[in-house]
């Protein structure tokens, strides 16, 4: 019985670790359409959310399989507990992909962001590809020394937010193309914040500590 509910806690892990996967594929494919005004991959980011959020339900479905058939303890118990809260946040990442890649939908033809813009929002989904990156391996691997390392690159994720911020008056951008910086940038520091609060989950799910070093 103890195997059997041990393989369950596997493969319930394993979901994690594909929506993960799926969330990383869609902010980094999401990061690249909105550079390159690519319509088509954009609309394919939109698509693919619904296997993320497939994916959640069948996380909801495990956890409750194993809530009631095995009634598990202690470190065990902590897990499924954590995998609740993981999905969550890994469901709302791929909205905020989704939302990118819908922005672009929105002004095709046309380009989202200004050419003076171009260097942080690339630099901002290079952090969120990297990120998404790490996000697996701290999934896969419940590799916590990682985990405790993420802040540093959402860290980068704020600073470019900020940066963008701080251009949007002194550039003179009209009212719909600083909106649109504004809440792209938000979209993409968001993302850094829910992938950081996992790798908070993970933490404490491997030592029992709920804080985590930013040094």
């Amino acid at each position: 019985m103890a195997n059997v509910f041990h393989q369950h806690l596997d493969e319930l892990n394993g979901l994690l670790v594909d929506m993960a996967r799926r969330v990383g594929h869609a902010v980094e494919k999401a990061g690249a359409a909105l550079l390159a005004g690519d319509a088509v991959a954009a609309a394919e980011v939109v698509a693919a959310d619904d296997h993320v959020n497939e994916l959640q339900f069948q996380v909801d479905d495990r956890i409750v399989e194993l809530m009631t058939q095995y009634d598990p303890v202690a470190t065990d118990l902590r897990f499924v507990l954590g995998a609740v809260r993981i999905s969550v946040d890994l469901e709302r990442m791929g909205d905020l992909a989704k939302h990118v890649a819908k922005a672009v939908l929105l002004r095709s033809p046309a380009p989202v962001i200004p050419d003076s813009l171009r260097a942080d929002f690339k630099a901002m989904g290079a952090a969120a590809a990297r990120i998404s990156e790490k996000l697996v391996v701290i999934l896969a691997d419940r590799d916590y020394l990682v985990a405790s390392q993420l802040g540093l690159d959402d860290d980068e994720l704020d600073a470019a937010q900020e940066r963008i911020h701080a251009q949007l008056p002194e550039l003179g951008y009209g009212p719909q193309t600083a909106v649109d910086a504004a809440l792209l940038a938000r979209f993409f520091e968001r993302y850094g914040d829910h992938a950081v609060r996992i790798a908070h989950q993970v933490v404490y799910l491997v030592t029992g500590d709920v804080h985590l070093d930013r040094s």
